[in-house]
């Protein structure tokens, strides 16, 4: 990655990180018991996670949903997800943990992963101490979030210490291996481009042929590649180039036997569970959080 890309991205970052979302809900709504901020060792450097922990006592072990925020590998932070964080914390009677993985081009493809499944197995070594099941933890991401998310879904299959349960997989690109200039929209002025596309892959991949591979690309996986993986809720919108790329994948999990919920969100685009229409935010939301709780549930019984 030479220096005007670096800058470029530190820029993007720097932007990104004071955008404010426009459809957010009130924290006041959704009190919780604590919210607190740790640091998680890792072999790429200590990860920043926000904790989340529901109001509501519980006899049992508190399932675990990781949140993983968007913003092309590059840029983004946790706090864009903070209110929904904490709706899912207070309504689920679950601990959200809301990580700040590291991000390209300083650390490329597959750190950003794989230090994520790493916050993951370190919650099931710790789930004594915090009072978790590790067999009832959710991953979910948005965009290039809901890519690590099934990423990390991937690499807990048949995992002996902790068990996913459940994958959230909202407006991701999960072919990094196709021209971003192939992935149309039927609206004039998309929110993500194909400029800015190829821009984020670049970022990530420091090698190309790494958007080959099944954890970089999850649409290529083989049908093999993907057995075993828990049941997915898909979210895509109308006006993302994205769209397609996201229900071939939820069609190709289907087709290896795994469980999908899939909704196409129609008038919306990229980032709408975030920038609106609030009708359609607010169905997303409710859809992510009806499927944890039947995934939460259903592994009590």
């Amino acid at each position: 990655m030479n220096v005007l890309s670096t800058l470029k991205a530190k820029l993007l970052r720097a932007f990104a990180k004071r955008m404010k979302a426009k459809f957010t809900y009130d924290a006041a709504q959704y009190p919780l018991r604590l919210f607190e901020e740790k640091l998680i060792p890792t072999a790429w450097g200590p990860a920043r996670a926000l904790f989340y922990w529901p109001q509501a006592p519980s006899s049992e072990p508190l399932p675990v949903y990781l949140n993983l925020h968007g913003g092309g590998f590059v840029a983004g932070v946790p706090e864009h997800d903070d209110s929904y964080c904490r709706r899912l914390a207070h309504n689920l009677g679950c601990l959200v943990v809301n990580l700040d993985y590291v991000l390209a081009p300083e650390f490329p493809f597959p750190a950003g992963l794989r230090q994520s499944f790493a916050v993951l197995e370190w919650l099931a070594e710790q789930a004594a101490t915090l009072g978790i099941d590790p067999q009832r933890i959710a991953v979910g991401g948005h965009s290039a979030g809901g890519n690590l998310a099934t990423g990390v879904a991937n690499l807990a299959r048949e995992h002996q210490r902790l068990r996913v349960v459940h994958q959230v997989i909202d407006y991701a690109a999960v072919d990094l291996a196709a021209d971003p200039e192939l992935k149309r929209s039927t609206s004039d002025k998309p929110l993500l481009g194909p400029g800015l596309m190829r821009f984020f892959n670049r970022c990530y991949l420091s090698d190309p042929a790494h958007a080959r591979d099944p954890l970089a690309s999850p649409l290529l996986a083989t049908v093999e590649q993907l057995q075993g993986m828990p049941p997915a809720t898909v979210i895509t919108a109308e006006y993302d180039i994205l769209l397609a790329e996201g229900q071939a994948y939820a069609q190709k999990l289907r087709q290896t036997g795994v469980a999908v919920t899939e909704r196409m969100f129609t008038g919306c685009d990229h980032m709408f569970t975030h920038l609106g229409p609030a009708a359609s935010a607010q169905q997303a939301w409710q859809l992510i959080e009806d499927s944890l709780r039947e995934a939460f549930s259903s592994r009590l019984h």
